[in-house]
């Protein structure tokens, strides 16, 4: 059976590690808090502290850490630990659940080439931390596909579906793509109960009209709730929704820049839409 590390065991992480280790996955795990490390040794894993320790355990590393820095951090040469590309032995794998650059995968690839560890840009969408802890996630994955394939065990117990979508970097193209048509709706679904609101119209109201009137978004209907419950998140800092969406959408600007993909609205939304964010309540 393949050996997994998980490194990085937030609320997505942690679930997606626990479906791992329920499976019966030999899994070695890493994070910088207890809590979850304490979860997981429960269900079985065994923890390490370091990221090297995680690659020489495992056949498969995943990592599902918040950003560029960190995935670099984990992979590659940082402070006293060697990192999981140096851990790791000839032939093994990494995969990439976090939300980071095309080139980020690539770039590390590069630094693989050498024993021959493979890289999968795999990042997840379908739900958040729900969705993780039931194995219902949808992977996004590039790379070749001789390792998504060798892959695919620990990816079906930790999804619903799994779409290899091209070469190494396509994962990551296709998850900052779907993250900004999500933020996207989110501002402008905000934007338009606010308003409502602004005139009197009550947010049930509103969108009852406008879904029977064929402008309605699939989106508003779904999600309308939820975007008022996760309105405090929105506001609070680097580790809140602002955060995520400021990342998200200069990730898809420099997308844009990358392919020549002229994006006006996506500039709107950077300029404007993310200070508003910071400004106004959605319940104000």
């Amino acid at each position: 059976m393949l050996k997994v590390g998980f490194i990085g065991l937030g609320n997505m992480g942690e679930g997606m590690a626990l479906n791992l280790a329920r499976a019966g996955f030999p899994l070695t795990v890493r994070d910088v808090r207890p809590e979850p490390i304490a979860r997981l040794e429960a269900a079985g894993a065994t923890a390490v502290p370091t990221n090297v320790e995680v690659g020489s355990r495992s056949d498969l590393v995943c990592i599902a850490v918040f950003d560029e820095k960190q995935v670099r951090e984990t992979c590659l040469p940082h402070g006293t630990d060697a990192g999981v590309i140096a851990g790791l032995p000839p032939g093994g794998m990494i995969a990439i659940h976090s939300t980071v650059s095309a080139g980020l995968s690539r770039e590390l690839a590069r630094h693989g080439e050498a024993k021959g560890v493979q890289m999968l840009d795999a990042p997840m969408t379908g739900g958040g931390d729900v969705a993780a802890r039931e194995g219902k996630l949808t992977f996004f994955v590039g790379g070749s596909g001789e390792s998504f394939e060798r892959a695919r065990p620990a990816f079906e117990v930790m999804t619903q579906h799994r779409f290899h979508v091209g070469a190494l970097g396509s994962g990551a193209s296709t998850k900052i793509i779907s993250n900004f048509l999500a933020i996207s709706n989110t501002l402008i679904v905000r934007e338009a109960l606010r308003l409502a609101r602004g005139a009197g119209i009550a947010d049930e109201r509103l969108l009852e009209v406008v879904n029977s009137g064929g402008v309605g978004s699939s989106w508003a209907s779904i999600h309308w709730q939820r975007i008022r419950e996760q309105e405090a998140n929105y506001t609070t800092g680097a580790a809140g929704m602002v955060a995520m969406a400021t990342k998200d959408l200069h990730l898809a600007q420099a997308l844009a820049r990358e392919t020549k993909t002229p994006m006006p609205a996506l500039s709107a939304l950077i300029e404007s839409a993310l200070p508003d964010l910071q400004e106004h309540s959605l319940t104000s």
